[in-house]
């Protein structure tokens, strides 16, 4: 399996200890990149926009028992856990948009993968203001 940068952010964009942005096993030519791999990572961010939109769903139900009969640490305790994944797949994801687009922008195979990264794109920015507005 090659890689790309790992998802997680240990590769693309993490910084190394001279400063620099480090891009070990970052491939920048999309003709370097599997268009299989290419597919999984534009699923696998799909998927995490899916959970941020289902945290939202899960934290806005949550925040209506707040200060209710209903207020236990177990919810209190519960929205922490919810609130800290979802600003983790945040950041998951918006590096993951951001090395789709370098890929895209390289790619030869242009038409169908650009329309792809602009819908999840708008996708993520889409959950990302919902959740801000539960943050409120």
């Amino acid at each position: 399996k090659m890689s790309y940068g790992s998802i997680d952010g240990s590769g693309f964009g993490s910084r190394n200890p001279f400063g620099g942005p480090s891009r070990q096993g970052y491939q920048p030519l999309a003709t370097q990149i599997d268009p299989s791999e290419l597919q999984e990572l534009f699923q696998e961010t799909s998927a995490n926009v899916f959970r941020i939109n289902s945290n939202v769903t899960s934290l806005e139900r949550s925040l209506r028992s707040l200060g209710t009969s209903n207020d236990t640490q177990e919810l209190q305790d519960g929205l922490h856990a919810t609130q800290q994944e979802t600003n983790k797949t945040i950041t998951t994801s918006t590096k993951a948009i951001k090395q789709l687009s370098e890929i895209v922008r390289g790619s030869s195979r242009v038409c169908q993968e650009r329309l792809q990264l602009d819908r999840l794109k708008n996708q993520l920015s889409d959950a990302i203001q919902r959740y801000g507005a539960v943050q409120k």
